[in-house]
């Protein structure tokens, strides 16, 4: 009743005093004395997305440790997610009167998956496939982040098992009666390329390394594909566009 909190700026705010036409001043709302100490029992802050970084990226200490001397994260820090905008809040606003809690249709599975678990990357609701009648199927990724050399470990890929939790208690609270409910990462599928590619003598250590990272950019289930959005689910990768792909590094004459 008293205290303004804003989630998002890590703020709160307590009520304004006014001044009446007859110059007295009216608070509206009680007020700490002024220099009174307030005490919050609990509070978490993060970093948001900004915290998300490569493994061996985290090697300074805020404070010191007594007998340690130094730090290295040995995984890629996830899990950060960056408060809503206004103007994701516009967007999202009608979906949730659309969907008014209920999974109907696969867009639904979808936008109740992302609600549940913030942190993924993509979901992706499929059609029952033969021998599973009644059952809906959700792919989930999650984001990761690349490591040094820019490219993303498979196991980094693969949902946590609360993330698996969250979204499947989540669907199934608002799925339809008699629907399975199938929620897990994808299947995903290695890929070979083997090319030759011709270049000045010079360049060959340059042209084989950009072509790599051409290739993985690509390919990554993340940020790859046409759109930069991941590779879409269940598309083959076609010769003619590696082709492509390598063809457009520079100083590659010949692929």
């Amino acid at each position: 009743r008293h205290v303004r909190v804003d989630a998002v700026a890590g703020e709160f705010a307590f009520p304004p005093e006014v001044r009446e036409p007859d110059g007295t001043m009216r608070a509206y709302g009680a007020v700490p004395a002024k220099g009174a100490q307030l005490r919050v029992p609990r509070y978490r802050t993060g970093g948001g997305s900004a915290g998300n970084v490569a493994r061996g990226a985290i090697s300074v200490l805020r404070s010191s440790v007594p007998y340690v001397a130094g730090v290295n994260n040995r995984e890629a820090a996830t899990g950060g997610v960056d408060g809503e905008t206004v103007e994701n809040a516009k967007v999202r606003a009608p979906n949730i009167l659309r969907v008014q809690e209920r999974a109907v249709t696969a867009e639904d599975y979808e936008l109740i998956a992302r609600e549940a678990a913030p942190s993924l990357r993509r979901v992706r609701c499929l059609p029952a496939v033969p021998g599973e009648a009644g059952a809906v199927r959700v792919l989930v990724v999650p984001d990761a982040v690349a490591d040094e050399d820019g490219q993303v470990r498979f196991e980094q890929l693969i949902p946590s098992d609360a993330v698996l939790t969250a979204v499947t208690e989540r669907l199934d609270e608002r799925r339809l009666v008699g629907t399975r409910l199938i929620v897990e990462p994808p299947a995903y599928q290695g890929v070979t390329v083997v090319a030759r590619l011709v270049a000045a003598p010079a360049d060959v250590d340059r042209v084989r390394a950009e072509a790599l990272e051409a290739l993985f950019r690509h390919i990554d289930p993340l940020r790859g594909g046409a759109d930069g959005r991941g590779w879409p689910f269940g598309r083959p990768v076609q010769y003619g566009e590696v082709f492509a792909v390598l063809q457009s590094v520079e100083g590659a004459g010949l692929v």
